[in-house]
């Protein structure tokens, strides 16, 4: 019978923005191992090196920035379901006593 292949995952953790970073920074370490072994033979190639690591550098800004921005939406989320239950909690109350109000008269 035939067998369904599993699907390769390229996410750790299943965070994108953690597998970016990783996959990310094994790229700039395989650019500067090249690096090297070219440096070993001669060639220059740290204009190549510098812009991998500024690279890595913005992505993992980037990254950083998208976190920070990701926590403050989820934090107003929760504000604003927190405000939704409290406004619900009183508009219960509030009928709770009318009908109490109601059924003493």
């Amino acid at each position: 019978m035939y067998k369904r292949k599993r699907k390769r995952r390229f996410k750790i953790n299943d965070d994108t923005m953690t597998s970016i970073v990783v996959y990310s920074l094994l790229f700039c370490v395989g650019i500067v191992i090249t690096g090297f072994i070219y440096a070993a033979k001669g060639i220059d190639v740290s204009a190549l090196a510098d812009v991998s690591l500024k690279v890595f550098g913005t992505e993992l800004g980037i990254c950083g920035l998208m976190k920070i921005s990701e926590r403050f939406h989820s934090m107003q989320d929760r504000r604003i379901e927190a405000e939704k239950q409290a406004r619900e909690e009183r508009r219960k109350r509030r009928e709770e006593r009318r009908n109490m109000n109601e059924g003493s008269n």
